[in-house]
C-alpha cells in the first residue's frame, strides 16, 4: 500500500470513531443525574459526638439530613429545604417535639428537632429536582452560621445560608 492509500484509510478510521459524549444521567447513580460532588457520600465517622450543626449528604438513596450537638442540654434546629418538583420524606431517630414536614403541594420541607444531643433527622428524595434550597436554618433561634453546616462526605461548609444544590456541579 503506497504513502496515500495509507493516509487515507487513516483518515477514513478517524471519521468513522465515535464522538466522546459528555456524561449522561444514565452514568450515574438514579435516572435524574448525579446531584454535585460536595454534597455526595456520608460523612465519615457521622456519630452524636460529631460537631454541633447540620449534617446533609446525597447517596444512592437520596438526600439524608441530620442534626446533632455536643454536651447536655437540648438544642433545636430548624430550617427549610425547597425544591422545584415534589419530595417525599422519611423521619429519622425523631421523637418528642421532633417534626419534619412537607408543604401541601411537597415542595417544601420544614423541620424542627429538639436535639438531646444524639442524632435527629429526615431522609428525602426528589422527583428528579435540578436544584434544592437550603434556607432558614438556625439553632436555638438563632441563625446557624456556615461554618455549622456540613455538606457531604468532606463536610463542605457552604459560603453562606441560604445556599443552593444542583445537580452536577456549577
Amino acid at each position: 500500500m503506497g504513502r496515500a492509500a495509507g493516509v487515507a484509510v487513516a483518515v477514513s478510521a478517524l471519521c468513522v470513531t465515535p464522538a466522546i459524549a459528555p456524561p449522561v444521567a444514565a452514568a450515574y447513580p438514579g435516572e435524574c443525574g448525579a446531584w454535585g460532588a460536595r454534597v455526595q457520600g456520608a460523612p465519615t465517622f457521622f456519630n452524636a459526638t460529631d460537631r454541633t450543626g447540620d449534617y446533609l449528604w446525597h447517596d444512592d438513596t437520596g438526600f439524608h439530613l441530620r442534626v446533632t450537638h455536643r454536651g447536655v442540654g437540648r438544642d433545636d434546629f430548624a430550617g427549610t429545604i425547597s425544591s422545584p418538583t415534589p419530595m417525599h420524606l422519611s423521619p429519622v431517630r425523631l421523637e418528642g417535639y421532633d417534626r419534619a414536614d412537607l408543604s401541601p403541594d411537597g415542595r417544601t420541607l420544614t423541620f424542627v428537632f429538639a436535639n438531646r444531643g444524639y442524632i435527629d433527622g429526615v431522609d428525602f428524595t426528589t422527583e428528579c429536582a435540578q436544584e434544592l434550597t437550603v434556607a432558614a436554618l438556625s439553632a436555638n433561634d438563632d441563625p446557624l452560621p456556615p461554618d455549622r453546616v456540613f455538606l457531604g462526605v468532606g463536610r463542605i461548609n457552604p459560603p453562606q445560608v441560604p445556599f443552593d444544590i444542583h445537580r452536577y456541579d456549577v
